[in-house]
C-alpha cells in the first residue's frame, strides 16, 4: 500500500475523479475498481494523465479494513446497496484515516457518506452537500408492512422490499 500521509489524505470515488479533485491537491487515492468506472474517452484520458503525474495514486486496503467496512454497512442496513467499488473505496479512505490520522472521502453517493460517517471519515460532496449525521436503513415490503436486514421478496406476500429509513 503506498499512502503518504505528509502529502495527502484525501480519497476520491468516480464523482471525485468527474469532478477533477486531484487537480486541487498533491497527490489523491483511489482504488481500481473506481477507475474502471470511468468510461467515457475524455474522463479516461484526465484518468490516465493523472496516473503518468503521480496525482493519483491506486492503491487498495487490507482485507481487515475491508471487513471493518462492511461490518459497519451491514449494520447501518445499507450492505446490500453498495458496489464492489463503493466498499473498496470506503475500506481505502477507513485505512487512510487509521494510517494518517485523518481522511477525507470526495463522494456523492448518500449510502457511501452515511457509512464514512459511521467510520469516522470526513466527508465531502460535489454537487450536492454531505451528510453530517449517520442514518440507519431496512428492507420494507410497501404492501404489508414486513421488515427486513436484507433485499428481496417479502416472505409474507412476495412483494419487492424496499429500501427505507429506519424508524
Amino acid at each position: 500500500m503506498s499512502v503518504d500521509c505528509s502529502r495527502s489524505n484525501v480519497v476520491v470515488d468516480a464523482a471525485g475523479l468527474f469532478a477533477g479533485v486531484n487537480l486541487s491537491y498533491p497527490v489523491v487515492y483511489t482504488v481500481e475498481q473506481v477507475t474502471e468506472e470511468v468510461l467515457d474517452e475524455r474522463s479516461r484520458r484526465g484518468v490516465e494523465l493523472a496516473l503518468a503525474s503521480g496525482k493519483l495514486v491506486v492503491t487498495q486496503a487490507s482485507e481487515n479494513f475491508r471487513r471493518r467496512v462492511m461490518e459497519v454497512a451491514r449494520k447501518l442496513g445499507v450492505l446490500y446497496e453498495l458496489s464492489k467499488a463503493d466498499l473498496e473505496v470506503l475500506a481505502l479512505a477507513y485505512y487512510v484515516k487509521e494510517r494518517c490520522g485523518s481522511a477525507i472521502l470526495y463522494t456523492d453517493d448518500t449510502l457511501v457518506q452515511n457509512v464514512a460517517i459511521s467510520l469516522g471519515i470526513a466527508i465531502q460532496g460535489l454537487k450536492y452537500p454531505g451528510r453530517t449525521r449517520v442514518r440507519r436503513y431496512v428492507y420494507v415490503c410497501k404492501a404489508c408492512g414486513y421488515r427486513s436486514a436484507k433485499p428481496g421478496e417479502c416472505p409474507r406476500c412476495g412483494n419487492k422490499l424496499q429500501l427505507e429509513l429506519s424508524t
